[in-house]
């Protein structure tokens, strides 16, 4: 669970593990290459089609734990949608775009840690907004 996201986050329901993870698992192992992604919204929709009841927040769930667990190996996501990698250069351009995305998050999270410090030794700036 993450702090502060624990309504999306908490471990997977025995509904979710039991009843949709298969269902998710068997349409991405179908969806070989990046041509062939599938939104997060596109599976919600198919899953609500067929009544089961899911939120876009628990399908990421449901996936991260498919991905965790190496349960279907080398399952990708660009912006495109989900996809399982058909060869190593949709590995490596996933790889390299994970590495970016990390570090560019690291860059906030020291900027924000350093402002922190910051404010706790310094006064508080004034602003041009007001509520």
């Amino acid at each position: 669970m993450i702090n502060t996201f624990e309504e999306y986050t908490f471990e997977l329901t025995e509904y979710e593990r039991e009843t949709l993870q298969p269902i998710i698992i068997k349409g991405l192992k179908a969806r070989i290459g990046k041509e062939n992604s599938i939104t997060n919204k596109k599976i919600c929709k198919a899953l609500k089609d067929l009544r089961h009841d899911i939120t876009e927040p628990r399908l990421r769930k449901i996936i991260h734990n498919i991905r965790a667990n190496n349960i279907i190996p080398l399952l990708l996501s660009t912006s495109k949608g989900y996809f399982v990698a058909k060869d190593n250069k949709e590995v490596e351009d996933w790889i390299k775009s994970m590495e970016q995305r990390i570090n560019s998050q690291k860059q906030i999270l020291n900027a924000i840690k350093n402002q922190k410090y910051k404010k706790a030794t310094t006064p508080a700036p004034t602003t041009l907004f007001w509520d």
